[in-house]
């Protein structure tokens, strides 16, 4: 039988999907089904006995959800099985409440969603299908002038290097232009993917949100995560003709919900500091959780440090945030970066006082291009073993 034979006789209209809906029960949620058609993702429900006919057909496949609700327990080796079939051409699983008590932490694309939003699912799935066309597209590419990969450690390698191009399309294409405030970022990833991801994004006439992300961890499990992160960060509401900008704490918070109602396995947590920018009044409100304080730079000044409280995101529901907020000056350039870039910013001393280091307070008087420009060269000036090298993201402005 063809495979496209296979697809027609268990009721497939197309070659191609990108989600595969796998349920026992009579109908997909009218929620999951209305946002996927509004996304434009082409979509198939099919039961577990269909979807083991399905498996060999996995380069068709963007990814796959489960409802493991009325899954058979007795079943769970086999579903393994397919499972890992389906991993081993890159296609990724979510599972559903995982009722058969599926051994996801041995599954590098196998990710686990007890309870959550439409949109947290949503987040999953377009990850997922980036990732799945993105290799789809380059094996092609490769297998039609090279032929088949000559080792695993090349195919590993090209799997990361695709994977970190899909984490690229996820940053911003572009910054805000404005006439009274100048925008730069810095994105230099230790490795093929990255733990850091940013965001600088207009919400309306007078406000702009941006923020950096930090996730807990190395490779892919963090770098899947940084991209969870930008899909569940909420930084406005809208409904009907009508918006609500979000305060950075509530953002925060609402972040925080989100990680931890995903039970994430392996100790995956994420540092995050969020701001928000008035473009009209020039007052700045951060809210952050574990991460680096950002930094105001005032010309003639000592810098200042917006010292908003909270910890790590993803450990503890209910854990408590909050927002500091400066009037900015004419000059003033603030300064939003990652914990690979704190060697050299400056350390706590013994009595608790952060002293910055003589290298950045070299650069306080530079504009906020230069100050950024220079930093990239002292982080690829730095000497450090290949276990020491972080990634290092830095987002700066500057009011004109």
């Amino acid at each position: 039988m063809t495979e496209l034979n296979l697809l027609a006789d268990i009721g497939i209209e197309t070659s191609v999907l990108d989600v595969v809906f796998v349920t026992n029960q009579q109908t997909m949620p009218s929620a999951i089904r209305s946002s996927l058609d509004d996304k434009d993702l082409v979509w198939n429900k099919v039961s577990i006995d269909e979807f083991s006919d399905m498996v060999s057909q996995a380069d068709l496949i963007g990814t796959v959800v489960v409802d493991t609700s009325e899954m058979d327990r007795s079943k769970r080796q086999q579903f393994c099985l397919m499972i890992k079939k389906l991993q081993e051409s890159n296609v990724a699983a979510i599972l559903l409440n995982n009722e058969i008590e599926f051994p996801v932490e041995d599954f590098e694309l196998v990710s686990c969603i007890r309870s959550a939003s439409i949109d947290e699912l949503l987040g999953r799935i377009e990850s997922n299908v980036a990732y799945r066309k993105r290799v789809a597209g380059q094996i092609s590419d490769k297998g039609s002038k090279d032929g088949m990969f000559d080792g695993l450690a090349e195919d590993t390698a090209q799997q990361m290097r695709m994977a970190g191009q899909v984490q690229r399309d996820f940053l911003p294409a572009e910054l805000p232009r404005l006439s009274s405030v100048k925008w730069d970022v810095l994105f230099k990833p230790a490795d093929w993917v990255s733990g850091d991801i940013y965001d600088v994004k207009r919400l309306d006439e007078q406000h702009v949100g941006f923020y950096i992300a930090d996730a807990v961890g190395h490779s892919m499990p963090a770098a899947l995560l940084t991209i969870f992160v930008k899909q569940a960060m909420n930084m406005r509401e809208t409904t009907g003709n009508d918006y609500r900008i979000f305060p950075p704490v509530n953002v925060v918070e609402n972040l925080n919900r989100h990680m931890t109602n995903l039970n994430l396995r392996g100790c995956l947590f994420a540092t995050c500091c969020y701001c928000l920018l008035n473009v009209k009044t020039m007052q700045l409100t951060c809210s952050r959780a574990g991460h680096p304080y950002p930094i105001i730079l005032r010309n003639g000044k000592e810098p200042i440090q917006l010292e908003s409280k909270g910890g790590l995101l993803g450990v503890f529901e209910e854990a408590q945030f909050s927002q500091e907020t400066i009037q900015l000056q004419q000059g003033d350039r603030v300064i939003l970066y990652s914990d690979g870039l704190e060697s050299l910013v400056g350390d706590v001393d013994d009595d608790n006082n952060f002293i910055y280091t003589d290298e950045f307070m070299e650069l306080s008087e530079f504009d906020i291009s230069k100050i950024i420009q220079r930093l990239g060269r002292l982080t690829d000036a730095q000497k450090k073993s290949p276990d020491q090298i972080d990634d290092v993201t830095v987002v700066g402005l500057e009011i004109l």
